[in-house]
């Protein structure tokens, strides 16, 4: 909540974890194709941080997908 009001979004009480983590990969998709599309119109150290801020948000995504990859069930050793 931001200055008292009401939260813009809110996460369903019934989003599983996987869901959740699925969601925060796919925001976060989204979040890089901002920060890399906006930088793109800018110059110097402002593009610099656009670009970085991009790159996070990417590293964050792997993470989000790595989490997703540990959830999947693993297959059984065959001999």
């Amino acid at each position: 909540m931001w200055g008292g009001r009401v939260p813009v979004f809110v996460a369903h009480e019934d989003l599983s974890f996987e869901d959740a983590i699925a969601s925060i990969s796919s925001l976060l998709r989204c979040a890089t194709t901002t920060a890399t599309e906006t930088a793109e119109g800018l110059k110097g150290t402002q593009r610099d941080m656009a670009c970085s801020t991009a790159h996070l948000i990417d590293m964050a995504r792997t993470l989000a997908d790595r989490a997703l990859d540990c959830l999947q069930p693993k297959p059984a050793n065959t001999p």
